[in-house]
């Protein structure tokens, strides 16, 4: 794994066939595997399909990120607005009661 990156790919020959693994770095030390496929006759076959994976993964990841951004934004957004709303509320009240 690449120093730095928190997802990455390893290859492992098991039993004579490969098998690919996307992998994530929880810590400096350790790593999880987030998805794998076994069975591939060869290395070159084998890093195909970790390299297409992981930027699917990857993309998966962005899409994800910005969806949770989006959410979080129109949630301030809302309690904003809603706030506002209750200042005017309460101000028109306080101009009532004074009146």
């Amino acid at each position: 794994m690449a120093k730095g990156k928190k997802y990455d790919f390893n290859l492992v020959l098991v039993d004579g066939s490969w098998t690919a693994e996307i992998v994530r770095k929880i810590t400096s030390k350790k790593t999880v595997v987030s998805k794998s496929q076994a069975g591939f006759a060869s290395e070159a076959e084998a890093q195909v399909w970790a390299e297409t994976e992981l930027k699917g993964f990857l993309q998966n990841q962005i899409d994800r990120n910005a969806r949770r951004i989006r959410l979080v934004s129109e949630s301030v957004e809302d309690n904003a607005a809603e706030s506002a709303e209750d200042r005017a509320e309460e101000s028109d009240e306080s101009e009532e009661d004074d009146a």
